[in-house]
């Protein structure tokens, strides 16, 4: 075993200290980042939650309008279900796309949201070749 002089013994306590001291550093800093990046991901997630619900109030609004409108008419034409057809549409894909993100049930929002897209474009060239619009 190897016996340190003095000078050794006072050049590895100053080592120990700055190395130490580097570490505190570094633990600050990180968790000064960490403080920064969790202040952005509050922000960005609020500002993400605000549209997801907001956007989905605001076409729950349009299909309560398009029944409130639809239901007192009597004589029911082709075209007074395009409006209702598009509405169902958004609310389809902003369902499937906004709040499911992983799992079986994305998979089954996903195809009828893509389902009723398709269904709906179709009925919207069915309406503009026969010229019902």
């Amino acid at each position: 075993m190897r016996i340190f002089t003095d000078a050794e013994k006072e050049q590895l306590q100053a080592k120990i200290e700055d190395e130490q001291e580097r570490q505190r550093a570094l633990r600050k800093s990180i968790q000064i980042e960490k403080k920064k990046e969790s202040k952005r991901s509050r922000g960005i997630i609020s500002t993400a939650l605000s549209y997801k619900y907001s956007m989905l109030g605001f076409i729950l609004f349009l299909i309560a309008l398009n029944l409130f409108l639809l239901l007192p008419r009597q004589n029911y034409d082709y075209h007074t279900y395009l409006v209702p057809m598009v509405t169902l549409m958004l609310l389809f894909n902003h369902i499937a796309y906004q709040f499911t993100k992983r799992g079986w049930p994305s998979y089954v929002m996903k195809t009828i949201a893509w389902v009723w897209m398709i269904f709906g474009c179709a009925y919207l060239f069915w309406l503009f070749k026969t010229g019902a619009v």
